[in-house]
């Protein structure tokens, strides 16, 4: 595998039944709203159907620099599954949400398979990979406690 292709699969246990959790989920373009410090941006591209919703965001890690790509939604099976893709300084083919009900608690995996095309990343990444994945790490630990505290908040009913 290239130096620049990763390959991330992460878990979250949130305490809130599974239809709210992909409510959240399912709208990237809402992601600045409870995704702070990581989801700098996110702008709907066009007006399309639900299942092929497009959004150009900008989002950073603990690592001093930004990344810009677009979400592509490719499948949404409420309220255990989407699908989508990214495109731009990340590049990826399918990656995934999967939910799945504990009761009132959700468990949610992201397998995110990105290959980096952001310069700095890509030609760093066969000496620096692990600070990167470090990164990623970072970035899913704030998203974990932050959709936490937005459905706690009430502010997704």
């Amino acid at each position: 595998m290239p130096a620049h292709v990763y390959h991330f699969e992460d878990h979250w246990s949130v305490p809130f039944p599974i239809e709210k959790v992909w409510e959240v989920l399912s709208q990237p373009e809402d992601y600045p709203q409870w995704w702070r410090g990581v989801y700098l941006s996110a702008e709907p591209l066009e007006a399309e159907a639900q299942d092929a919703k497009r959004v150009a965001v900008v989002a950073r890690g603990w690592l001093p620099y930004r990344l810009r790509f677009t979400i592509q939604t490719l499948t949404l099976q409420k309220p255990e599954l989407i699908e989508f893709k990214a495109t731009g300084d990340f590049v990826t083919d399918v990656s995934r949400w999967v939910l799945k009900s504990e009761g009132n608690r959700t468990s949610v995996t992201l397998e995110w398979n990105p290959r980096a095309e952001k310069l700095v990343v890509k030609l760093l990444s066969p000496i620096l990979k692990p600070l990167f994945r470090w990164n990623h790490h970072w970035t899913m630990k704030r998203g974990q406690r932050q959709i936490v505290e937005y459905l706690r908040d009430g502010m997704r009913v």
